[in-house]
């Protein structure tokens, strides 16, 4: 019985991690006050994650899951995880005043706690002040825009997938990104199905059939691995948008 059991545990331990990702606690310190404080970083997961209903929305974990947004609890310093441990000098003056008049509804014992969207509107300050590009822009909008909708609010979800939209059309447009337009009119398509647009998106998925993703500053294994999984998702994507069409009659 003792070994029907332990072959039990087993199995569903198996069956519990088939799409487990896990995080592990670690002290971090706030580069703008030198506050020390517990937050999560990765400790394993799959590529089982590129498979999960974001790819919808071409946002992947671990942007997808509360812990990876870091907000400091003394003075509200928020970016995503993998940029918080240092600034430019040049930036502290400016991120000190920004995050003075930042005021949070009330005390935090965790991070996590903190909504995402309260976190991700911090976050969108700082990195502004700290500058990044429009690819950049294009996909925080994306997050933004995610988390707005698992907290119901869709007007706001709505308005953010307008600017990663907007920003897409822009990333088409320029040079720096030749090569790319595959995974940026996938995700044009992706917008406009999230804004109700779905004609549209699948005219969208069409045009991004026909390419072939390229980019210089990347392995060619890792261009082709990029180039057949988006490939893969736009046939399963227009089959999702069809099905939701007949779904609505």
């Amino acid at each position: 019985m003792k070994r029907i059991n332990s072959i039990l545990g087993v199995i569903f331990l198996l069956t519990f991690n088939v799409n487990a990702t896990t995080w592990f606690p670690a002290e971090h310190t706030c580069p703008i006050c030198k506050h020390k404080h517990e937050y999560k970083e990765i400790e394993s997961y799959g590529g089982y994650i590129y498979n999960w209903p974001s790819k919808y929305q071409y946002v992947y974990w671990p942007l997808i899951d509360l812990p990876s947004v870091y907000c400091c609890p003394k003075c509200n310093f928020t970016t995503y995880m993998w940029d918080f441990d240092s600034v430019p000098e040049n930036r502290v003056d400016t991120l000190t005043k920004f995050l003075s008049t930042v005021k949070l509804e009330k005390k935090y014992k965790d991070y996590i706690d903190i909504p995402m969207t309260t976190r991700l509107e911090i976050a969108e300050n700082v990195y502004k002040i700290l500058g990044r590009d429009n690819e950049f822009w294009c996909k925080f909008y994306r997050v933004l825009g995610y988390h707005y909708d698992q907290e119901k609010n869709k007007e706001k979800a709505k308005e953010s997938r307008l600017k990663s939209l907007d920003l897409a059309r822009l990333m088409l447009s320029d040079s720096v990104y030749s090569g790319q337009e595959k995974e940026i009119l996938f995700i044009i398509a992706a917008m406009n199905n999230f804004i109700g647009q779905k004609d549209s998106a699948l005219i969208y998925l069409d045009k991004a059939s026909l390419l072939t993703y390229e980019n210089k500053k990347w392995k060619e294994e890792n261009v082709k691995g990029l180039d057949r999984y988006l490939t893969d998702l736009i046939k399963q994507y227009k089959e999702f948008i069809r099905k939701e069409k007949e779904d609505e009659g």
